[in-house]
């Protein structure tokens, strides 16, 4: 799983000692905050392709090109629309490598623009069209958008056990839990300093993403117009570390565009958003509350105990 950090606050990242790809007990993690200036932005970049060098991971030549261009284009936009620093990570994840910009603004691209001359347009169709998959996803710092470079198909990384991660610490000891199918991501570690256990299992959330009807949005504060936007997207999370048991087996968030508001709206208007959020509503309750249902008793039937570990509980248990 990749860990996002809110801009200002210090990263994660791997020692600078790296074994070869051979190593079974390796991934390759870092990240790094970019300040907003321009000149940030090429020296982003070319952080980003030296650490993948580094690395020596088996990416085709000509794919670091594209790595560079997509890498300029998020950093740039994150940099750009906000004012403000951002944070990247960069990971290997066994079969891709995969960069994610973390910024402050919670408004989202979206893979289907209303013209390709808009804002943003041109630079989505350039990340559509070279990455082997990208996207986006609330964060909370704002958002984070990211994407992947490698193999187009769904080999498994080679550091992944299918229903089961692992975390292995730089003094030996390994921390594994259940991994559900329905997960978009492995948070599978090695060699992570002992002293960051703790973060790393905190930060575990095993999310599945849905997305919301687009309406046309208005925020007077911040722009004039409206603006097509998603809302009431949202995730199946869990978080088997959290505090709070609750959060602790699977759970549906919602996010309802706050602060943004739907104005204007004439008998026909209001006809058209009525029945988007009827039919939303019926998929929540016809598609994602199945969904929830199926991922909660199957996270019971690999969890037989009602108690759930905490991270204060320490390294080398499974959840």
């Amino acid at each position: 799983m990749s860990h996002t950090i809110a801009p200002g606050k210090a990263a994660l990242s791997a020692p600078p000692a790296q074994p070869s790809l051979s190593d079974p007990r390796r991934a390759f993690n870092h990240g790094f905050r970019v300040e907003a200036e321009s000149e940030a932005v090429p020296e982003a970049r070319r952080k980003i392709v030296a650490l993948v060098r580094d690395w020596d991971v088996p990416l085709p030549h000509d794919t670091f090109s594209d790595l560079e261009l997509l890498s300029t284009e998020l950093i740039t936009n994150a940099v750009q629309h906000t004012d403000s620093p951002c944070v990247v990570a960069v990971r290997w994840t066994g079969v891709r490598v995969r960069v994610e910009v973390t910024d402050v603004s919670p408004a989202r691209p979206h893979r289907r623009h209303s013209s390709p001359e808009a804002e943003g347009g041109r630079g989505l169709l350039l990340v559509e069209s070279l990455a082997t998959t990208w996207g986006s996803a609330p964060d909370p710092a704002g958002k984070v958008v990211w994407f992947e470079l490698g193999p187009s198909d769904r080999t498994p990384p080679p550091l992944s056990t299918p229903g089961k991660w692992t975390i292995n610490t730089d003094s030996g000891s390994a921390t594994s839990g259940y991994l559900p199918a329905w997960a978009e991501d492995d948070p599978t570690e090695a060699n992570v300093p002992l002293d960051q256990l703790p973060e790393r299992l905190a930060g575990i959330n095993h999310r599945n993403f849905f997305e919301g009807p687009m309406l046309p949005i208005t925020a007077p504060d911040v722009w004039e117009g409206a603006e097509d936007d998603t809302v009431f997207e949202g995730s199946i999370d869990c978080n088997p570390y959290d505090p709070d048991p609750g959060h602790r087996v699977p759970v549906v968030n919602l996010q309802v565009c706050v602060g943004r508001w739907i104005t204007g709206l004439d008998p026909h208007s209001l006809a058209e958003v009525a029945a988007k959020l009827h039919a939303h509503a019926d998929f929540l309750d016809e598609k994602v509350r199945p969904a929830l249902i199926a991922a909660r008793e199957d996270w019971a039937a690999h969890h037989p105990s009602a108690q759930q570990r905490s991270p204060a509980s320490g390294p080398g248990g499974r959840t």
